[in-house]
């Protein structure tokens, strides 16, 4: 323990001398906040105040005097008690010569008929086809903001409001000029109902109104609460960044590492002390920019806009007893996972400027999690308080809108320690590797060499396996998407194709051998007699896996069922083609071939068997088959590693998927061969029944299996 106390001190004094950290971790957050929030506030403030002022000029042909006269009285009505000195000034327009252009002129003489207005109301109406304006018949300074042209359309006067959206003033004055227009229709309306003898009553038989429920306090936390969630995560990130790089790779790039190396201290003691050091300035940030950020909401809706939201109720005593510690917690263990992910990424860099391109992804994708504050369906319930930074978005825009639940705080808090335990886990593992330590920061990446570098028979690294199926999931999210959008059911074979085509790019490129990577040997027969029964064990454990989820998780059941409805309206042959001879290829090469057969060379056999089937897992994106899915991923690469055939996985794959889409297809004929295929909900006799027989064939295909093995190592 002192040990681990004097590399902590020196790690803090190595971070305080770096003045970038300061800045970041202290005048960032301290004169940030106040001036986006307050600053802004007044800036808006100032905008709207300049707009009141300001004054805009309605053009409109002389020929509609009479119209204009009394939107003129009904204009002047409403600004009595109005005391802006700002407004409308309507300006009337001879072709394009300006007959009035001051407001004093036309209250003044607004009862006068103007020159030229005699011969124009002989007629007593309006005409049809009088002059219309447009601004190109305007330039230089004399130009309106607005045009107001108007006509009679079936006995009705119609009022065109022609605006410039490009121009800001212009627009105002259209928004002000609607509102003067709707109250002159409501006048000219009360004018007719009184001449039949009738009240407004008649026009609206039913009224009604909607009362929300919601406070104001509740509205105003909703809406910006996603927005400070967000702001405070990526504080706390752009906080941990420097003194993160700093603790890893900037000791590689002073070269004082291989000096710490020879301490009598442990690997482990080491990364440890580095990572208190670095969550101390991380805990630190998360508090200045809590208590930064509260101040400034404080003196915003207390100090200067306490007039708008003077009504605002109180936030109530035990909501904030309750949240500021759950806040304070949650933010410590924030600060604490941000510390851990940063320092696994910047570990595998050798300088600063390499640090810096391992971590712009992680901000980004921390960035992403973190707005989900700000999206309304997004809802902080006991799922999303366990996916990190979504959690914390979530919790704070519950918080702000005065709405605290302890227990989901306390997952958050969990799940927020428990990944932080994990990563620093992993990240002592990684610290404890000398290729890490001391290679090339791409020495795991061989996809970034040359071709003519690269030696035959090159197993892919995890770094080229990482590399791939992001570049993978990237084409699916935009060409997969692209094609499902425009060609439907078919587009789903441009992602199959794509899941195909990138692993055999990846064994070109790097000049694997095919044949061992992927495992492309004949089966024994007895091998594949143990994979068949192994699957069928297994498979029966997949449905009552599955079962338990669908009890607990309703709503994706649902939402996997529409998903799957234009897949099921095509022809059976095509389904099978598309859902189950392409996947039972493409996805085998990719997972069983590449990603199982690189990492076998490289760690245990049992890891290979997890990973992969996690990776496989997580690919096919749907929570209520999670477990299903890792189950089924985990058997065909034990399945894999016995028989030493991809050919078997294939097939079992094909069998799999073909016997899936038949039940969604034929739920009634095969509901008559085995029932509990097509149930929603097993009985507990018929899942003990399921478990028992799963579990015998599972024994009986792995033992068999095992007698048969032909392992390819």
């Amino acid at each position: 323990m002192n040990k681990i106390k004097i590399l902590v001190r020196k790690e803090i004094m190595d971070i305080l001398r770096d003045r970038k950290t300061l800045i970041m971790m202290v005048v960032v957050p301290v004169l940030l906040y106040p001036l986006i929030i307050i600053g802004m506030a007044l800036i808006f403030g100032r905008i709207a105040q300049s707009q009141e002022e300001k004054v805009y000029t309605v053009g409109y042909s002389a020929e509609c005097e009479d119209t204009v006269s009394r939107l003129r009285e009904l204009y002047q009505k409403e600004k009595e008690n109005d005391d802006g000195e700002g407004g409308l000034v309507f300006v009337a327009w001879q072709g394009d010569r300006p007959l009035q252009k001051e407001a004093e002129e036309m209250a003044g003489n607004a009862d006068q008929p103007q020159e030229n207005d005699a011969s124009q109301k002989e007629s007593g109406e309006l005409a049809g086809d009088v002059g219309q304006l447009s601004f190109e018949m305007f330039s230089g300074e004399d130009t309106p903001d607005i045009l107001l042209n108007i006509t009679e359309e079936n006995g009705a006067e119609h009022i065109a409001v022609v605006y410039n959206s490009t121009d800001q003033d212009s627009e105002a004055a259209m928004y002000e000029a609607e509102e003067l227009l709707e109250l002159y229709c409501e006048e000219l309306l009360d004018d007719r109902l009184a001449e039949k003898g009738l009240t407004e009553d008649f026009l609206h038989p039913v009224t009604f109104e909607a009362e929300d429920q919601a406070s104001d306090s509740e509205s105003f936390g909703m809406n910006i609460g996603g927005s400070i969630g967000m702001v405070l995560v990526v504080t706390i990130l752009l906080g941990v960044i420097y003194p993160a790089i700093d603790a890893t790779a900037g000791e590689k790039e002073r070269g004082t590492l291989e000096t710490l190396l020879t301490l009598p201290v442990t690997n482990f003691q080491m990364i440890l002390s580095k990572y208190i050091s670095v969550s101390l300035f991380a805990c630190i940030t998360a508090i200045i920019s809590l208590l930064s950020l509260g101040g400034s909401v404080l003196f915003l809706i207390f100090g200067v806009a306490g007039e708008i939201l003077k009504d605002m109720p109180y936030i109530p005593a035990v909501v904030l007893a309750a949240a500021v510690p759950g806040l304070l917690l949650t933010m410590i263990s924030t600060a604490l996972l941000v510390t851990a992910v940063c320092m696994c990424f910047c570990v595998f860099a050798r300088s600063f400027k390499e640090a810096n391109n391992y971590v712009t992804p992680v901000l980004l994708i921390i960035m992403f999690a973190s707005m989900a504050g700000m999206l309304p369906i997004v809802e902080f319930d006991h799922v999303t308080a366990m996916i990190p930074f979504v959690n914390v978005s979530l919790m704070i825009r519950q918080v702000t809108a005065w709405q605290f639940d302890p227990s989901l705080a306390g997952i958050t808090i969990l799940v927020n320690l428990g990944c932080s335990l994990l990563i620093v886990w992993v990240l002592a593992r990684i610290y404890n590797s000398e290729n890490v330590l001391f290679s090339d920061g791409f020495a795991g990446f061989a996809l970034f060499r040359k071709r003519s570098e690269i030696k035959k028979g090159t197993i892919p690294a995890p770094g080229d396996l990482l590399v791939g199926i992001t570049a993978l999931l990237l084409l699916l999210l935009y060409a997969g998407s692209a094609a499902s959008v425009r060609f439907g059911f078919w587009g789903a074979m441009v992602s199959q194709l794509l899941i195909f085509a990138v692993p055999l790019f990846m064994v070109w490129y790097l000049k694997s051998d095919v044949r061992t990577l992927f495992s492309l040997h004949r089966p024994r027969c007895g091998t594949v007699m143990g994979s068949i029964l192994l699957y069928l064990g297994v498979y029966c454990l997949m449905i009552c896996a599955g079962s338990l989820f669908m009890e607990l998780l309703p709503g994706s059941t649902e939402n996997l069922e529409t998903s799957f409805g234009p897949v099921l309206d095509q022809p059976f042959p095509v389904i099978l083609l598309v859902t189950a001879a392409m996947p039972a290829v493409g996805e085998e090469i990719l997972f069983r071939g590449l990603l199982f057969g690189s990492l076998r060379a490289r760690v245990s056999v049992t890891k290979a068997i997890l990973i992969s089937a996690a990776v496989f897992a997580v690919f096919h994106m749907s929570l209520v088959k999670l477990v299903p899915t890792f189950m089924l991923g985990a058997v065909f690469a034990f399945i894999l590693s016995e028989s030493g055939s991809l050919y078997v996985t294939s097939f079992l794959h094909f069998l799999n998927n073909a016997v899936s889409m038949m039940v969604s297809k034929y739920p009634e004929q095969a509901g008559k061969i085995l029932p509990f295929l097509v149930k929603e909900k097993l009985e507990a006799p018929e899942l003990l029944i399921l478990l028992a027989a799963g579990s015998g064939l599972a024994l009986a295909g792995a033992a068999l299996l095992h007698r048969n093995a032909r392992r390819v190592l």
